[in-house]
C-alpha cells in the first residue's frame, strides 16, 4: 500500500474517503485486534489499491475474524468463508456451499427477489439458528 509524499503529514480530516480508509487499514495492521469490522471496505479506490486491500484481507483473515458489509457479492464469494444476508430487516444465512457455485449471484439475488416478495419483516428475521 503507498501513501504519496505530499499526504504523509496532512491532517486525517483532510484526506480523501480512500485515503482514510487506507489508514484505517494500516491501524489494522499495527494494533492487531482479534476482531475487524468493515463497512464497504473497497469502497473508494481505484482498481489497484482495490486489489492491495483485498490481498490485504485475505493476509489478515489468516489471524483476524473480519466482519464486513458489502453490496458487491464478488467481493463476498472472494473473501468471506460465511455470509449473512440482511434484506429488509432481515438475517438469512447462506450456506458455505453457495459461496462455491458458479451461479453464487443468481441465487443471492433469486433469495432477495423471494424475501422482497414474501413480504419478509423484522419480526421473522432471526430465530436463533444462526
Amino acid at each position: 500500500m503507498h501513501i504519496a509524499q505530499d499526504d504523509r503529514h496532512k491532517l486525517i480530516k483532510h484526506y480523501s474517503h480512500g485515503m482514510k480508509n487506507k489508514v484505517q487499514m494500516l491501524l489494522f495492521l499495527l494494533i492487531k485486534p482479534a476482531v475487524i469490522l468493515l463497512d464497504e471496505p473497497l469502497t473508494s479506490f481505484d482498481v489497484i489499491v482495490a486489489s492491495e486491500m483485498k490481498q490485504l484481507l485475505r493476509d489478515l483473515k489468516k489471524d483476524h475474524i473480519l466482519i464486513f458489509s458489502t453490496h458487491i457479492l464478488q467481493l463476498a464469494t472472494d473473501l468471506c468463508d460465511e455470509l449473512i444476508i440482511l434484506n429488509h430487516g432481515s438475517l438469512t444465512q447462506i450456506s458455505p456451499e453457495i459461496l462455491t457455485q458458479p451461479d453464487f449471484e443468481e441465487q443471492v439475488i433469486e433469495l432477495l427477489r423471494n424475501e422482497s416478495q414474501n413480504g419478509s419483516t423484522k419480526e421473522n428475521a432471526y430465530d436463533g439458528n444462526l
